[in-house]
């Protein structure tokens, strides 16, 4: 009988060890792909920065040209600082290939940097012909 008790105890003993080292594997992200949610899915990618429009300081004006960072508004040459947001009427952003022309007329508001980069501008929103 001795051999019996200790036979089961060593097979239960094997079962729960085997558990153990099984509980990780459960836990696991592959497990939780599978029809769990995880909390990195609910995270949201940060929102694209938007033009503060209630900003004081804002210009109006044509522009007639752009090239690159340089841009022609009222025969004045400005130049789009780094991380410059540039806008159209409604609010979305708009890459420099859109804008980049010469000859053209487009109406814009602008603002300038502080007095270190005064002739830079920081937010530019254009409204384009309808």
């Amino acid at each position: 009988m001795t051999g019996k008790i200790t036979r089961t105890s060593m097979l239960w003993a094997s079962c729960v060890w085997i558990r153990i080292g099984a509980a990780p594997l459960l836990w696991s992200p592959r497990a939780e792909a599978q029809g769990t949610v995880s909390p990195a899915s609910l995270v949201q990618p940060p929102q694209p920065a938007k033009i503060d429009r209630s900003l004081p300081g804002s210009r109006k004006g044509i522009l007639m040209k752009a090239t690159g960072a340089i841009l022609g508004i009222d025969r004045a040459s400005y130049t789009l600082a780094a991380g410059a947001l540039v806008e159209d009427k409604f609010g979305f952003p708009l890459p420099p290939h859109v804008y980049q022309a010469d000859g053209v007329e487009y109406d814009v508001q602008y603002w300038l940097g502080t007095v270190s980069a005064d002739r830079q501008i920081t937010q530019l929103i254009i409204t384009f012909p309808e």
